[in-house]
């Protein structure tokens, strides 16, 4: 599908973290497409779950609109460790000039990567007790070199931080998905929900997904006409 597609415990989310200055009172943009069909809908939902955020409920179950705030912020903080675990092994990579693996020839044409020990172990009927002794002085170097280039750079703290938002989001998600909408906004959000986690590039063009896309965008624009509607019904009868 091209571009073109136009039928297509932890804190709640903050205005200042998704420039939403503008609220529920933000219109949509004409097209809505796969490069603003996720922003857009979040700044909508955002701004509708605002708007109703002090009205009192009935004891019971957390209804959606208070549960997809809190899985946004959580998965906007999954983003943001995504990207900084990529920038971080990318600069890893840089200082160490590669991942920690020993090349060995064997023979004269085949080369062998080894990551570990043990692989240079099985390789020792092939190579003689120098090219062993070699081949593990390399490999501690070059984990030497990794082990402290890594700490410097706290790459694993990030990667460990990144699985830490991934687990928190997907049972967040998981937990709003099952519950029961109470309105269309609701059904929106749980939708926006599954898009999101499941197709974050929106790049997947097999059924449902394409389908699943269109029908975001239509409930977005659904409501958008529905809320347009009873505010201009109100003003007349204020009049």
């Amino acid at each position: 599908m091209a571009d073109s597609e136009n039928s297509r415990t932890l804190p709640a989310i903050t205005r200042r973290e998704e420039n939403f200055e503008n609220g529920a009172t933000e219109k949509l943009p004409q097209v809505i497409d796969r490069r603003n069909l996720l922003p857009v809908a979040a700044r909508w939902l955002s701004g509708r779950f605002d708007a109703t955020r002090d009205q009192q409920r009935p004891s019971g179950p957390t209804p959606v609109r208070e549960m997809w705030p809190r899985w946004y912020a959580c998965h906007l903080q999954h983003v943001r460790a995504t990207r900084l675990r990529q920038k971080l092994e990318t600069k890893l990579l840089e200082v160490t000039g590669g991942a920690p693996i020993v090349e060995l020839r064997i023979g004269t044409e085949q080369i062998v990567p080894v990551h570990s020990f043990a692989d240079i172990n099985r390789l020792s009927s092939e190579l003689n007790a120098e090219q062993l002794s070699q081949a593990r002085v390399e490999l501690r170097r070059r984990r030497k070199r990794w082990r402290e280039a890594d700490q410097r750079l706290e790459c694993a703290a990030a990667i460990t931080r990144e699985q830490e938002l991934a687990h928190q989001a997907g049972i967040a998600g998981r937990v709003m998905r099952i519950t029961a909408p109470s309105s269309l906004t609701e059904v929106t959000a749980k939708l926006h929900c599954l898009i999101a986690m499941q197709d974050p590039g929106l790049k997947l063009d097999v059924a449902p997904w394409p389908e699943l896309r269109r029908l975001l965008r239509d409930l977005i624009r659904m409501e958008e006409r529905v809320a347009e509607t009873w505010d201009s019904n109100s003003s007349r009868e204020a009049c």
